[in-house]
């Protein structure tokens, strides 16, 4: 499947050698990173499989988990979190090839086996690569996925949106249109955001452009 993946991938857009050589660097360097203790013997999941390095919407998720990115090493893919982002990224009309997606940890947490939430301390480390990574992809929409995810770029911006305040609300941000979103794993979608407003949800999604820009018309200003 990772092999079906990459094909996909190579079927899209290219982003310059400079920016993939970066990439490459920057992932490298992740992977090498040990400064949490708890996740040392965890594999950071930062490469090539990750998506479009030319990407105009990148997705902000929570951490690898044991049964999907743990396992497949492709961010929100092989359980069933995975498979509900799938459905919801054919309801917009998008594909993985379009996007790229990431985690405000890029290593699996794990406490006796089993997932569990980032600490901030975990979040903070993989900051630096989160900053980098959008800076080199530069999207027009970053995406976040839980609360999480929106903490991570709480942490990047200085701010401090919440989710069940700003949730499918575009935010200007100086770099980028920000758009808070629930993490479509079956905990949250069963007991919190249902995967049917989910859909709702991503229909909001800012998708229209002009010169390279986001329509002003979907987009509020928060302080």
């Amino acid at each position: 499947m990772k092999k079906k993946m990459k094909k996909n991938l190579a079927m899209a857009p290219i982003a310059p050698e400079q920016t993939r050589k970066k990439f490459k660097l920057l992932a490298k360097q992740a992977a090498g990173c040990r400064l949490c203790p708890a996740l040392a013997d965890q594999p950071a999941i930062l490469s090539s499989a990750n998506g479009n390095l030319n990407a105009k919407f990148v997705f902000v998720a929570e951490a690898p988990g044991r049964f999907g990115a743990g396992r497949t090493g492709i961010p929100l893919h092989g359980d069933k979190s995975g498979d509900n982002f799938e459905t919801l990224l054919k309801h917009i009309g998008l594909t993985r090839a379009e996007v790229f997606i990431t985690n405000a940890a890029l290593c699996n947490p794990l406490e006796k086996g089993n997932n569990r939430k980032p600490k901030t301390s975990e979040i903070k480390n993989c900051s630096s690569f989160l900053k980098e990574t959008l800076t080199l992809i530069g999207p027009q929409v970053v995406v976040t996925l839980g609360s999480v995810g929106l903490q991570a770029l709480n942490l990047i911006l200085e701010t401090r949106y919440q989710l069940k305040e700003n949730v499918a609300q575009p935010i200007t941000t100086p770099g980028f249109t920000l758009f808070p979103l629930y993490h479509p794993s079956p905990r949250v979608t069963n007991w919190m955001r249902p995967l049917t407003q989910q859909k709702k949800d991503f229909k909001k999604i800012p998708q229209r452009f002009t010169d390279g820009k986001i329509s002003k018309s979907r987009i509020i200003t928060i302080a």
